[in-house]
């Protein structure tokens, strides 16, 4: 949505500008509706990429806890690290669709006011009465930045790994020899939800 901004910024400035035009400030809240519907597209076929994401991580998850109950060694120790990364990656995905869901929120009043100043427009409302839905427009394209802006940091956010530890070598060769359980297991939340997920 990061090209919305300037369109809807110079619309803006078409809404408040000068004088009582009632066919300028239609026109600018028409293409303020086509910017709106367009970008209400576009966030619902995130919402549907997003969905089929989590689908794919949720069956890797699924699929790499039947892999680790095969494994010995640094072999499991690999297969836990990926199945925590898994779930962080739903972590992220999660809080991304919050952020869709919250615009989809905001896109849908902010078009109910379009039509709502369009509405008033047409009835012949004072300059007064007009400015004021303006301005409720107007907040509402702030707060849609700023969920514009909190979804492009989620997608800057990256994994960084824990810092290395000395090895026991004679422990770690017992582990991939299989002569030792290696004791890397998974967390009581990850099994938590991995269990969820292979029930359903």
């Amino acid at each position: 949505m990061a090209g919305i901004w300037t369109a809807i910024r110079d619309l803006l400035a078409r809404l408040f500008g000068g004088g009582d035009d009632t066919a300028r400030r239609l026109k600018a809240l028409g293409a303020m509706r086509q910017r709106l519907t367009a970008a209400k597209r576009d966030n619902e076929d995130s919402l549907h990429a997003l969905k089929d994401d989590i689908r794919l991580l949720e069956a890797r998850a699924v699929h790499k806890k039947r892999e680790l109950d095969q494994v010995h060694g640094d072999s499991k120790r690999i297969v836990v690290g990926e199945i925590d990364r898994i779930f962080r990656e739903l972590d992220g995905l999660r809080g991304r669709e919050n952020i869709i869901a919250a615009n989809l929120e905001r896109i849908r009043v902010a078009l109910a006011k379009v039509d709502e100043a369009e509405a008033a427009l047409r009835a012949g409302v004072t300059e007064e009465q007009f400015d004021e839905l303006a301005f409720e427009i107007q907040g509402l394209f702030s707060e849609l930045k700023t969920l514009d802006r909190a979804a492009a940091d989620l997608d800057r956010e990256r994994y960084e790994p824990p810092a290395t530890s000395k090895v026991d070598v004679d422990q770690r060769v017992e582990e991939v020899q299989g002569a030792r359980e290696a004791p890397v297991t998974l967390s009581p939340e990850t099994e938590k939800r991995l269990k969820q997920l292979e029930t359903e």
